[in-house]
């Protein structure tokens, strides 16, 4: 009976973990967010030009939010995925839609994702 409880219990705790989604908005894991000092404000500057490639594949036009499904954000040090980035004011855009293939520069801003550039892909 007592083995029975304790298979029963792991199985379970598995099933939990595994049905558990895996939250697009959690990039708490990744590596490279944290604050620039010292000799990484140099490599920092250089990392403010890269551009990655992706393709929109919704727009919220009421919060001002892109979904991307993107390629490694290298200056995030973030592997490619499908993910929700805000939009800073200076690049709100006027005409993408889903489909769109666009390159973009995304910075991290105390903990959120922001797009400071974005232009279509040609």
């Amino acid at each position: 009976m007592k083995n029975l409880i304790h298979t029963t219990l792991a199985a379970l705790s598995l099933g939990i973990a595994l049905a558990a989604p895996a939250s697009a908005q959690d990039h708490s894991a990744h590596t490279g967010h944290g604050a620039v000092t010292g000799a990484s404000a140099a490599a920092s500057a250089d990392q403010a030009d890269v551009l990655t490639a992706g393709e929109i594949t919704r727009v919220d036009a009421r919060t001002g939010k892109l979904t991307i499904r993107h390629e490694e954000i290298k200056n995030l040090d973030m592997p490619p995925m499908t993910m929700v980035f805000a939009l800073a004011a200076s690049a709100q855009p006027a005409t993408f839609k889903p489909g769109d293939k666009v390159l973009f520069h995304a910075e991290d801003k105390e903990g959120s994702l922001i797009i400071t550039r974005i232009q279509p892909a040609s």
